[in-house]
């Protein structure tokens, strides 16, 4: 999933609907899938990972999520913690993945190819989440950042925030999650702001890494607070067991 901004031909375009192309049109019908579909995402999130630890807070209206990709619970997080949130999200992926996912349109996914669909939303209040890396990466520093970010933050007159996401093994049996998200100064032109995102990436991924290389291994990183309770380790769950059940204690 990635964004390298909207093309010439594509802007050109007619945008379509956010309700999946099936010919459904009922509103109802259409907002009972998204909340089961949200449900499911949350579940996925809760079962695959230890949880979800945040630093820093997202900007109240209309904002443009600019984050790393190099882990694939990166939508998921996403998702999670947006719609845990009450906002509404839009997120900006590769066409062929649009295509061949088409029902994850039902949580708010358009194609590259539907700038104006992004826009609209983004401007009415959602978070638009893109990833300008353009491509899933190796968790290493920031890649080149495409321009479409900043560009989707100016056209909506939207707020603009790096979301920084690290997927860790750690002391615990699943993975933990660490998002950093800051706002990002908008004013000037547009390569001054990407060039910004990029610096303020950059320097939340070195801080996780830092804190990770140094810190006790069995306990959440210093400075973040969980927002999403995962999964218990097994000895986490042993140690609860005990103190319910009269198991001999030596």
């Amino acid at each position: 999933m990635s964004v390298n901004g909207p093309s010439s031909r594509a802007a050109g375009r007619t945008p379509p609907a956010l309700a999946p192309r099936s010919g459904m049109n009922d509103g109802a019908s259409f907002d009972v899938r998204r909340s089961a579909m949200f449900a499911a995402l949350r579940l996925t999130v809760r079962g695959g990972l230890a949880g979800v630890w945040v630093r820093g807070r997202l900007p109240a209206g209309p904002v443009v999520w600019a984050a790393t990709h190099h882990s694939w619970w990166d939508p998921f997080i996403a998702g999670a913690l947006i719609n845990g949130a009450g906002r509404r999200m839009i997120l900006l992926a590769d066409v062929a993945n649009v295509r061949r996912y088409q029902f994850a349109r039902h949580i708010g996914v358009v194609g590259t190819d539907e700038p104006r669909t992004a826009l609209a939303a983004v401007r009415a209040g959602a978070v638009l989440v893109v990833y300008p890396e353009r491509r899933l990466l190796p968790p290493a520093p920031p890649g080149p950042l495409a321009p479409g970010a900043a560009w989707f933050a100016a056209r909506a007159s939207a707020g603009l925030c790096s979301v920084t996401v690290r997927v860790l093994m750690r002391g615990r049996q699943y993975p933990e999650a660490y998002v950093v998200l800051n706002e990002i100064d908008t004013a000037g032109p547009l390569p001054g702001i990407t060039e910004r995102l990029g610096e303020q990436l950059r320097e939340d991924l070195h801080d996780v890494d830092r804190l990770s290389a140094h810190a006790e291994p069995g306990q959440p990183l210093p400075g973040f607070t969980r927002v999403v309770r995962g999964r218990r380790s097994w000895d986490e769950r042993v140690d609860a067991a005990r103190e319910l059940l009269p198991w001999p204690r030596h």
